[in-house]
């Protein structure tokens, strides 16, 4: 059985030595992530409760961002791999550190053709467990889907159109993901049965993405647009 030692160093005196080399570190690192990307038009929200169960604006402009990044057709990205749990006012000026802080955990963005049918299953996954805040919720890009979460889990997904048009079960489609969730993390194995066009070893961090796409726009306009519908 463990046992745990507590230590408190909130009021012991930092050894000289070794606060001079945190000092220089964080300098360092203060100049690689406290740069300027874009500025939001509107506000932002990054809130556990927001992209664990609803559609976000912080989850829109990410899975935009990996969409654009890719030439995917879709995409898709766990909400629970979001976790500044921030809220960021209009007119805030986004850096490369609120990026990394909401998604720290170094997640690539893959590529693969997915059948329709096996989206569709992702999808169902997504919303199957809403109600206990699971991460596995989607926020989405590409995509209009609508839920009914009175529905039986596996069975929620009511209504999905892609780029405007009805999904079809049958076709192929090009998705962005995570690398997570494309081994099936999350509880998203169909994910894992697409045909790979960018596996891990190729692909960006989602956050490189992401800096990329609000650097290149200037100012961001992502907002709740309807994507994500949920009836409860």
């Amino acid at each position: 059985e463990p046992e745990f030692r507590i230590v408190d160093t909130a009021t012991v005196t930092p050894d000289p030595d070794t606060q001079k080399v945190v000092d220089e570190l964080s300098k360092k690192l203060s100049a690689e992530l406290d740069v300027q990307i874009g500025t939001t038009v509107g506000a932002l929200s990054s809130k556990r409760a927001v992209v664990r169960g609803e559609e976000s604006a912080m989850g829109d402009l990410i899975a935009d961002a990996i969409k654009a990044s890719t030439g995917a057709d879709v995409a898709i990205t766990n909400g629970g791999g979001i976790r500044g749990d921030k809220e960021y006012p209009a007119g805030t000026v986004l850096t490369r550190k609120d990026v990394f802080t909401e998604l720290p955990f170094g997640n690539k963005t893959v590529v693969e053709e997915i059948s329709g049918a096996d989206l569709l299953a992702g999808l169902e996954n997504g919303f199957s467990q809403v109600e206990q805040g699971a991460g596995r919720f989607p926020q989405v890009s590409g995509i209009v889907v609508t839920a009914d979460l009175t529905k039986a889990p596996g069975a929620r997904v009511q209504t999905v159109t892609v780029n405007g048009k009805p999904l079809d079960p049958a076709a192929t489609y090009k998705l962005a993901t995570n690398d997570y969730m494309i081994g099936g993390g999350d509880g998203y194995t169909a994910f894992s049965k697409g045909k790979v066009l960018v596996d891990p070893s190729a692909a960006h961090l989602m956050a490189s993405d992401v800096i990329d796409y609000i650097a290149a726009k200037k100012t961001i306009d992502a907002k709740v647009d309807g994507r994500i519908t949920l009836k409860k």
